[in-house]
C-alpha cells in the first residue's frame, strides 16, 4: 500500500513540475519536445465560452497520456460514466466539489487525487462558491472519446 501510494505522488509530483512552472499555452502539438505549462495562463487563455458552466481544456498528449484542464463553475455536474478504454487520474488544484468514488459522493479539495481504473463509475460537482479546477490525466492516450454515462442511483452522501 506504501508503495502504491509513492507511485501515485510521484507522478502528481511529476506531472505538476511540468504543469505550473513557466507558460506553454495550451493545446501544444509538437509533443516531440518538453513542455512547460502555467495553470492560471492556461485558464486565461482559454475563457470559458459564454454560458457554460464547465470546460475541458487540453495541455497535451502524447500516445502514452493525455493531461486535460477542468474548470466547471458553481453548481456544475459531470454525471455518473465510465472509461472503457482508459484509466484517469484527477489532481484537484482549487475549489471543492464531490467526487463519486466506490458508490459515494465524497469531498474532494485542493491537493487530493483520484485514482480511476478502466471501467469504474465515477462523477463529479462543484459545491464551492469559487470555479473547482482540476488536473486529469488519461491513458493511453485518449484520441477519441471514452465516456460512457449512465442512469445512477446514489446510496449515500459521505463527506471525506
Amino acid at each position: 500500500m506504501v508503495f502504491k501510494r509513492s507511485i501515485y505522488a510521484g507522478l502528481i509530483i511529476v506531472t505538476l513540475l511540468f504543469c505550473f512552472a513557466g507558460s506553454v499555452s495550451a493545446n501544444s502539438t509538437n509533443t516531440a519536445s518538453q513542455i512547460l505549462s502555467n495553470i492560471e495562463e492556461i485558464m486565461k487563455n482559454n475563457p470559458m465560452p459564454a454560458g457554460a458552466k464547465s470546460q475541458m481544456i487540453k495541455i497535451d498528449e502524447d500516445d502514452s497520456i493525455s493531461l486535460y484542464l477542468i474548470r466547471m463553475l458553481k453548481g456544475a455536474e459531470l454525471g455518473p460514466h465510465y472509461h472503457k478504454t482508459h484509466t484517469e487520474t484527477e489532481y484537484t488544484i482549487k475549489g471543492t466539489g464531490l467526487l463519486l468514488v466506490n458508490d459515494k459522493w465524497v469531498e474532494m479539495k485542493p491537493g487530493d487525487v483520484h485514482y480511476n481504473p478502466t471501467g469504474k463509475v465515477h462523477g463529479s460537482k462543484n459545491i464551492g462558491k469559487e470555479p473547482l479546477v482540476v488536473l486529469i490525466m488519461f491513458t493511453p492516450a485518449m484520441k477519441e472519446t471514452d465516456r460512457y454515462f449512465i442512469k445512477y442511483t446514489i446510496r449515500r452522501i459521505r463527506s471525506a
